[in-house]
């Protein structure tokens, strides 16, 4: 049976994407904040206070093999922070939080979590960022932030699946953009949105499942759109 890890499990797209993975059979281990929302027999949750590296030492070690880690961890906003329209609403505070919570808490994962990866069968590990992060196709500005600490995951992610290569030569390290989804993330930012570019949950679940199935080690180190086409960094 397969094991997937999924990191952020709380969230409208990590519930989706756990139901997903057990109605494929797979054993759902799955890291939240938030409390079990249902019960099922080859789910095991784990309420986190949060994702320090002294909080999961205890949960990794007890952690069974893994085949795949899916990681929507992520900020844009919340209750201090928007998305800077313009210069002069960049702060140090904003900046700071982005990219600890964007960039620098994805890597430590994938550093604790890689013992548990298999070093000689194939294996993944996906992190959701942002087309936005893309440093090409910046066209519109603003969002400097969010821009930019996805942009920095997206590297830090290459960086490693260089060096990943030469001792776990069948993992993929993938970064994947999963549209627009319908969840508390984006919910400030819908109201403008036309209708076929607002995806529920299940459907971008779904899609970010296809593009992990097709996924070979070629992939590896490279931003991905929900369709499994490449983006650029």
């Amino acid at each position: 049976m397969r094991h997937v890890l999924v990191i952020g499990a709380g969230g409208g797209l990590g519930k989706a994407l756990v139901a997903h993975y057990l109605n494929e059979g797979a054993l759902v281990t799955a890291w939240s904040r938030r409390e079990q929302p249902f019960m099922h027999e080859n789910l095991q949750w784990r309420t986190l206070s949060d994702y320090s590296p002294e909080q999961l030492h205890a949960e990794i070690e007890q952690l069974q093999a893994l085949d795949g880690v899916i990681s929507t961890l992520g900020m844009l906003h919340n209750n201090d922070f928007m998305p800077e329209k313009h210069l002069g609403a960049v702060s140090a505070a904003q900046l700071r939080h982005s990219f600890e919570i964007n960039a620098i808490l994805p890597i430590l994962l994938l550093e604790q979590l890689l013992p548990k990866l298999p070093r000689k069968q194939p294996a993944f590990w996906v992190q959701l960022s942002a087309k936005v992060g893309s440093i090409t196709d910046n066209y519109l500005g603003g969002w400097y932030s969010y821009r930019a600490s996805k942009a920095a995951l997206n590297m830090l992610l290459k960086t490693a699946s260089i060096e990943l290569r030469r001792s776990h030569k069948q993992l993929i390290i993938a970064a994947v953009h999963p549209g627009t989804t319908d969840t508390e993330l984006s919910a400030p930012f819908q109201e403008r949105l036309p209708a076929d570019k607002l995806y529920t949950p299940e459907q971008s679940a779904a899609r970010i499942a296809q593009v992990i199935e097709n996924l070979t080690t070629e992939h590896s180190g490279k931003l991905l759109h929900w369709d499994g086409t490449e983006l650029p960094y």
